[in-house]
């Protein structure tokens, strides 16, 4: 059986349209059995309710991500950077009555034949990101079958463990002891929303500073400008001016660096550091083409984004699982992401949600 597999749209019908064309080319050559949907249909993008109908009638599978329920009241908003919360409350209005209902009942957990599906980790379903070994060693812990296939960060990501190697030692055992919905909570969303908070303010940080000189650079203000609109009427929309521009490494590294501070401070708060846990596990970046899992070892396997990448790389991310031959083919995919901020903008979405497709960050 062949499964082609995808995760975080983020109601982007852009990039959800090139992925389904590029499967059924892809299929043309080698039938592919199923579609996966691994959580966040909505949150962020401008088509909600598209997304949820093209979704429906090509799909298989889909589960819940955190975006799916906190646009149908299931999830506290108070969790969610500024921008999230935004385009939450924006959502949730635009929503039809049915998709609501759709979106409520999704499941937030499946098992299919080898492989755990989830939105975050086996750990914490909905929120929590896997983005180290530390986090990876305890989410072993929660799922039996070989593969556990999850999203929610953007970025593809593979952690591989030989069978027999998952072990509780030092301050996991000692939290082991602790009720498991307190752990839960304190672990994978107290860490998780404040670790979402840095990534945002770091993201929207950078795209304001670098949207505000390339405004001042190509555009003079015009009487109508103050309320948001040019000369014709229109919804002004500069970010058109950068996407051919980078975000210069520097920024990046010195964002990624903060980011990475503050997540191991949150770590060493709730005894998860490097030091207290020696992890068994290894991180391994997809190739992009095919990825044999290793003899005698289990795998959380993400294939990345489609409608909001963060991995530097603004194309849409994919994968293909094939059960028999035991193999997952990573693609990337260019779209017209153009015509996605142009959406966001008229939407009257915050206008960096718009800016960072271009970067992939």
């Amino acid at each position: 059986m062949r499964y082609a597999i995808f995760t975080d749209i983020h109601a982007n019908l852009e990039a959800l349209e090139a992925v389904l064309a590029r499967i059924d080319e892809l299929a043309k050559d080698e039938p592919i059995d199923q579609i996966w949907f691994l959580g966040d249909l909505v949150g962020y993008g401008p088509n909600p309710n598209e997304c949820i109908d093209t979704l429906r009638k090509r799909t298989d599978v889909i589960i819940a991500g955190n975006h799916d329920w906190a646009a149908v009241g299931k999830l506290d908003l108070e969790d969610f950077s500024a921008a999230a919360r935004i385009s939450a409350e924006w959502t949730a209005q635009e929503l039809t009555e049915e998709h609501s209902e759709f979106l409520r009942n999704l499941p937030e957990r499946l098992e299919i034949g080898e492989c755990t599906l989830v939105h975050g980790s086996p750990y914490g379903p909905l929120w929590e990101y896997l983005t180290s070994e530390v986090l990876a060693e305890r989410s072993f812990q929660y799922f039996s079958s070989r593969f556990c296939l999850v999203g929610h960060t953007h970025v593809p990501v593979i952690f591989q463990q030989p069978y027999g190697l998952t072990t509780l030692t030092g301050a996991l055992a000692e939290e082991s002891k602790l009720d498991e919905e307190e752990t839960g909570e304190m672990a994978a969303v107290v860490l998780t929303s404040h670790k979402a908070e840095a990534a945002e303010r770091a993201i929207q940080t950078e795209a304001q500073s670098t949207l505000a000189s390339e405004t001042s650079l190509h555009t003079q203000p015009t009487e109508n400008e103050e309320d948001g609109e040019n000369e014709a009427g229109n919804a002004e929309f500069v970010a058109y001016e950068i996407v051919e521009k980078s975000t210069t490494e520097d920024v990046i590294q010195n964002a990624e660096d903060r980011l990475n501070n503050e997540i191991e401070e949150l770590l060493e708060l709730l005894g998860l550091s490097q030091s207290m846990v020696q992890p068994t596990n290894a991180m391994v970046e997809p190739p992009e083409g095919s990825w044999t899992p290793p003899e005698g070892y289990r795998a959380i396997v993400n294939a990345g984004g489609v409608g909001q990448p963060r991995d530097g790389d603004p194309r849409a991310a994919f994968m293909i699982y094939d059960s028999e031959g035991g193999t997952f083919e990573f693609y990337r995919l260019a779209y017209a992401f153009e015509k996605t901020q142009e959406k966001i903008i008229e939407a009257g979405l915050p206008q960096y949600l718009a800016v960072r497709l271009a970067y992939g960050r």
